[in-house]
């Protein structure tokens, strides 16, 4: 039981504080003296870079350079800077620009870092990049694998986007053009947007695992579940459209821990609340509300395709759905279907688990908090 507690209380914490999120890579064409040049912003975190990171892991944690990491994050922007530039030529090697198949030549113009800030959060870094004497069509970008994930953005030369791919580990994109892309068809458009949702869930958003377990913990029959899943679901959605469009917007510094907060009282209702009543969906709506301002800052950074902007966002909408049913299915399969007609299921089981829960929340709510 120590372990468990251990696992629950002490590991979400490091995994929300380290979480490896996807980099995004910004490919302007820009036009100039009759010549189609290009710019590339990568926006990473380059203390995970540096520190090589293996993609594969939820969190910096889990890898066994975690303490360089950590002593590199610790670092100011100049010193980190000085790092970075020892192994430049080496991160250049590892970029991929080609064109019909052949190396585009190209320089990095600037590097940004971040100031120390919060190192509960991995501070972001921008890298500047261009080139020149470019074609406008057949253009492809990737990196090396170590780099992980990525989210290519390309824009014509009014700035308007043009094609978006989400590029997994060890992936390079597909061909791509100054003008709307064959290949972008909506199709793409739906499954990469479907596919960061999902990722944003299982594996890496662990609050809201905790959260819709804690939903599922109160009863695994159908019709409690349906309604607090539903009022759930109603309520992101909409906090997640309203904060896309910057109708609605709240500090995370408030909604992170009232998030935790939802974690503890829903754990902590369902040792006291035997039926669902109009309070419990009530409470998991406005919880929702909070959630989905959540999800709305995770797609804010990411960026919307502008040619099928509605699509998009409801595909990422959907892509939180099918993860939230995915979390489901696994908790009633893996423990609900072949226990909970035992007659120690409610008291000691699930009041177990909901106090563990709890305690989950309550510690991050106090690490956020402070």
């Amino acid at each position: 039981m120590a372990r468990l507690l251990f696992i629950l209380l002490f590991i979400p914490s490091i995994v929300f504080s380290h979480e490896l999120k996807p980099s995004i890579a910004n490919f302007q064409f820009i036009e100039k003296d009759n010549k189609l040049n290009f710019k590339l912003s990568i926006q990473l975190n380059l203390e995970a870079i540096l520190a090589n990171i293996d993609p594969s892991h939820s969190d910096t944690d889990e890898s066994k350079n975690s303490d360089y990491y950590n002593s590199l994050r610790k670092l100011p922007a100049e010193q980190l800077l000085e790092v970075f530039k020892k192994s430049l030529v080496n991160f250049k090697d590892n970029i991929s620009l080609n064109q019909n198949e052949l190396k585009i030549p190209f320089e990095i113009d600037d590097v940004q870092i971040e100031k120390i800030g919060d190192l509960n959060l991995s501070r972001e870094t921008l890298i500047q990049i261009s080139g020149s004497n470019i074609d406008k069509n057949n253009l492809q970008f990737g990196w090396i694998k170590d780099y992980g994930p990525v989210i290519l953005r390309v824009s014509n030369p009014q700035k308007e986007i043009v094609y978006t791919e989400y590029l997994k580990i060890n992936s390079v994109s597909k061909n791509f053009s100054i003008t709307k892309n064959k290949d972008q068809n909506l199709f793409a458009e739906i499954y990469n947007y479907l596919t960061i949702g999902f990722l944003h869930i299982v594996p890496k958003g662990l609050d809201h695992i905790l959260f819709v377990i804690g939903l599922f913990l109160f009863s695994p029959k159908f019709k409690p579940l349906l309604i607090q899943v539903s009022a759930f679901t109603l309520a992101h959605t909409i906090t997640i459209f309203l904060g896309v469009l910057n109708i609605l917007s709240i500090s995370p510094q408030i909604v992170e821990p009232i998030i935790a907060l939802s974690i503890a009282y829903v754990a902590i209702e369902n040792i006291f609340l035997k039926n669902i009543s109009l309070w419990r969906p009530m409470v998991v709506f406005v919880f929702g509300l909070l959630h989905g301002l959540g999800f709305a800052g995770v797609i804010s950074e990411i960026g919307l395709s502008q040619a099928h902007f509605i699509t998009s966002l409801i595909s990422f909408n959907v892509g939180v759905e099918i993860g939230q049913l995915f979390v489901i299915v696994g908790c009633y399969f893996g423990f609900a279907y072949w226990i909970k007609e035992k007659p120690w299921y409610k008291k000691y089981f699930t009041n177990t688990l909901s106090i563990l829960i709890a305690l989950v929340g309550i510690y991050w709510f106090i690490e956020r908090v402070i």
